[in-house]
């Protein structure tokens, strides 16, 4: 017979190995029940990803920190630090230094200008979406846009710093509900918020592989996955399409390109990403970029050919507006737009007249006749002028 003591260690250690070898499901933060983002918190709070306060809530609503958003997107994407750590002089020490040096080095968050990363600093929304998107390697430095986009948010311009990154966002639908019709860039992300954006993230659908074949005209893509087998894919126009880094619509995609497609909450393909040998169409879009769009790929094709008049027509309204702009009449404008010459010396002259007769105190008419060197009008004008001077000064001194 096993002895009680025996019977006693036994127990002890199989209590310990169901102890060490059950997983511990954490019970729901007592402040979520009825949450909009209860779901997504808790789904994230199971897999360790997010954590409550030791007083048993997760205050959804409160911001959170540059460093607790590091530690959180470090553990859900595993990303670990190698090499040098101390990154930032603000960070030596910091609970969460470990996790800030493992974005930063996967070029997911980035300091500030003074060379410190403030890691207790709240974040903003903006902020939140960018290192979101760069998770997925969209919205990256590199990329270029010669496409236009429609904003989705009224507060939010083209020239904002995240703009792009906010709308690949909203095209994935990552975004809250509540983040309607105003964005409002500079406001704080909550803890709930990022909770909701992660969890939507981490369940998007993606395929990774190679373009075997393409349906000319119809967006039609057949794929060959790095896993799994063939799939046919119809790229939606609303899809926001790159080819080596560069906007362009689907059917500049070509054969043996290398492709990460991005499907959007709703399973649709919202952002394709696509590297192949480089294009002539490829060339023209990086001198699009080159010149802020104002120039589309196929007016600078046609202007490489030589086709001036293909272009001229199009671009007369923003040239002649560009010429105001520049301080330029509306007929001198006019002028250059239609090449006449002769007219635009003529108004050109009298704009200098003009600018002589203010600097000198004469007339407009001397001013020409200087400029003509009609010396015979000169004569005539300067006469005029003196004998008005000369009554001037009898009448002021009431001589007359």
């Amino acid at each position: 017979m096993i002895s009680f003591r025996k019977r006693l260690i036994i127990y002890v250690l199989l209590l310990c190995a169901v102890l060490l070898y059950t997983p511990v499901v954490q019970g729901m933060p007592s402040d979520l029940k009825g949450h909009w983002a209860q779901g997504s918190v808790q789904r994230l709070v199971e897999q360790e990803i997010l954590n409550g306060y030791p007083d048993g809530t997760f205050r959804p609503d409160q911001s959170i920190t540059r460093a607790e958003l590091a530690k959180t997107l470090a553990v859900a994407y595993g990303f670990e630090a190698s090499g040098r750590q101390d990154l930032f002089p603000d960070t030596q020490g910091h609970w969460a230094q470990d996790y800030i040096a493992a974005l930063s080095q996967h070029e997911i968050i980035t300091g500030y200008p003074d060379g410190n990363f403030k890691p207790e600093a709240p974040i903003t929304r903006a902020e939140m979406v960018t290192m979101l998107t760069r998770l997925l390697k969209i919205g990256t430095e590199d990329e270029q846009y010669i496409m236009e986009f429609v904003p989705s948010f009224p507060d939010l311009e083209e020239d904002h710093w995240a703009f792009y990154q906010i709308e690949l966002a909203a095209r994935l639908n990552i975004l809250p509900g509540y983040y309607q019709p105003d964005f409002h860039a500079s406001r704080l992300a909550s803890r709930a918020d990022t909770a909701w954006m992660i969890d939507q993230l981490l369940n998007l659908q993606t395929v990774r592989g190679k373009i075997v074949d393409l349906s000319s005209g119809s967006n039609l893509l057949t794929i060959q996955p790095e896993e799994g087998e063939i799939q046919i894919v119809l790229i939606p126009p609303e899809a926001v399409v790159f080819r080596n880094n560069i906007t362009t619509t689907a059917d500049q995609l070509t054969k043996d390109d290398q492709i990460t497609i991005f499907y959007d909450r709703n399973h649709e393909p919202a952002i394709v990403k696509a590297f192949g040998e480089v294009t002539k169409n490829d060339l023209l879009g990086r001198l699009s970029s080159m010149v802020k769009g104002r120039l589309t790929t196929e007016q600078i094709s046609s202007i490489l050919a030589g086709d001036w008049e293909q272009v001229k027509d199009g671009l007369n309204g923003e040239l002649y507006n560009q010429l105001l702009d520049y301080g330029l009449t509306p007929e001198e404008a006019e002028s250059i737009l239609i090449q006449d010459w002769a007219y635009l010396d003529t108004i050109g002259r009298d704009r200098l007249a003009g600018a002589l007769s203010s600097y000198l105190g004469i007339t407009k008419d001397l001013s020409r006749a200087i400029l003509d060197r009609d010396l015979e009008r000169v004569k005539e004008y300067a006469k005029i002028e003196l004998t008005a001077l000369a009554l001037g000064q009898l009448l002021s001194q009431g001589l007359m």
